[in-house]
């Protein structure tokens, strides 16, 4: 697609607005949960659904939708995907007078932020060319690390004046937004509907979705099932096998939900597990720093929040500059940089102690951040620019859909970890404080974490120079 300036800067805020909406959502209600709770008369365990609902739906539909995308047209999804979210959001407080009602808007909230998510970064792929892919999605990124970052902010200072319905309400006019822009700007795209007039996969649609749900939950739940538990040996069952159904069924359909002839091309295949050890290692900074900043330091929650806004500020700066680097050098330098950064922070966190400055962990911090925005953009750039532009959709939902469990991975894996080892050294030294029992046990996490973005920077390395798209 040929735009010109103007259009592509109103494209790119659409795609800004749809981030915003989207990731806003994701952070903000999880202040809300105590009071939630209280008011329903709930459990912490109850309400915890409503954290994970938002993220078990993408992690089931992102492929689905960004196919939906490649289909019937990106604009079509826009307006449909702006008015559902809007419309989820308004209603959610208004008629949840009970929890179960509270978790079904919750859900339609998680359908909404699939429809837009799974296509944003195939819409800035479309509308930038080679020379700009990369900054584009490097500064692409800088939305989706403010609406994570604003979430816990402006979710405080609501819940501080207002009931937690206004954290709801809170993404409608970023919608609205989005949604206008959509309607008078967002050019149409009849060539890509009369070029795929095909039905989609469903039952492929099906058989990913109870995989990869199946696998999601098990891993949300494994630190309280245990990895050895029928439960969780029973969702590792079942994502195996339907897994297996899915790809059987890709390999034979006519038209697949996502044709595994893109996984022949080295670039997307390598890229994509790299985007998903990339964020299993992030995350643990994600899961792990609150508890460090206020069990061990002993920071106040609200110091402890300020004190971790210094990774999304980093990651922020850091990625239009990752893409920039990207579309001038290529994937490699500016990738493998950024995950770097990100193996220093593992190892540095081995070196933290009970008593020490917020000064480093904030240096610590904004490396993880940077190293998060120099690679990230590189990534997302070379998957997109590997697959013909009529997957762009298909890719971009790849992608989201590895984000999405590269981020249950890594907590899940955190938690398990982090409880193992404390146990374990509880047990050979029982005389150890509980601080120092965590530090112990958050060292070795992250250094599990070490091995896995080590492994990842080996891929990177393995990228190729130019990627040669399938036709």
């Amino acid at each position: 697609m040929n735009h010109n300036k103007s259009t592509k800067q109103w494209i790119f805020a659409i795609t800004s607005m749809a981030n915003l909406s989207a990731t806003f959502a994701m952070n903000s209600v999880n202040l809300a949960l105590p009071v939630i709770a209280k008011e329903f008369g709930a459990s912490q365990g109850d309400v915890s659904w409503l954290t994970l609902i938002y993220s078990l739906i993408p992690c089931c539909m992102l492929l689905i939708c960004g196919k939906i995308g490649d289909l019937y047209g990106y604009k079509r999804q826009y307006k449909i995907g702006f008015s559902f979210f809007a419309l989820s959001s308004a209603l959610a407080p208004i008629f949840s007078h009970t929890l179960p009602t509270l978790f079904f808007f919750r859900a339609l909230q998680g359908l909404g932020y699939s429809l837009l998510i799974s296509i944003t970064q195939a819409t800035i792929s479309q509308t930038f060319d080679d020379t700009e892919r990369g900054k584009a999605l490097g500064i692409n990124s800088v939305f989706v690390s403010v609406g994570f970052a604003s979430g816990p902010t402006i979710g405080g200072l609501l819940l501080l004046h207002f009931s937690w319905h206004s954290i709801f309400y809170f993404s409608i006019p970023f919608c609205a937004a989005g949604l206008i822009a959509t309607i008078f700007i967002m050019p149409e795209e009849e060539e890509i509907r009369q070029k795929h007039e095909v039905n989609l996969d469903w039952q492929g649609g099906v058989l990913f979705a109870v995989s990869v749900g199946t696998l999601a939950v098990g891993l949300n739940f494994s630190d309280d099932w245990g990895i050895g538990s029928a439960p969780f040996l029973s969702c590792l069952a079942v994502f195996a096998l339907m897994m297996g159904f899915f790809i059987w069924r890709e390999k034979s359909v006519e038209e697949p939900l996502i044709p595994l002839k893109l996984f022949r091309n080295k670039t997307f295949s390598l890229a994509n597990v790299t985007c998903a050890l990339s964020y299993m290692t992030q995350q643990l900074t994600a899961y792990l720093f609150p508890f460090f900043l206020i069990n061990v330091l002993l920071l106040e929650p609200d110091k402890a929040g300020l004190v971790l806004l210094a990774s999304p500020i980093a990651m922020m700066a850091a990625s239009p500059v990752g893409g920039a680097l990207s579309d001038k050098y290529g994937t490699r330098r500016p990738a493998a940089a950024g995950l770097v950064l990100i193996a220093l922070n593992c190892i540095l966190v081995g070196f933290f102690k009970e008593k020490m400055s917020v000064f480093i962990v904030l240096l610590v911090l904004m490396m993880v951040g940077a190293g998060n925005g120099l690679s990230v953009s590189a990534i997302n750039s070379a998957i997109l620019g590997s697959v013909p532009k009529s997957y762009a959709g298909v890719a971009s939902g790849t992608l989201a859909t590895m984000r999405n469990i590269g981020n249950t991975f890594g907590t899940a894996i955190g938690s398990v970890l982090l409880i193992t080892r404390q146990a374990h050294y509880s047990a050979l030294e029982p005389e150890l404080s509980s601080r120092t029992l965590y530090l112990y046990a958050q060292r070795d996490t992250f250094l599990a974490g070490l091995g896995m973005i080590l492994l990842a920077i080996v891929l990177v390395v393995n990228l190729p120079h130019k990627n040669s798209d399938l036709e």
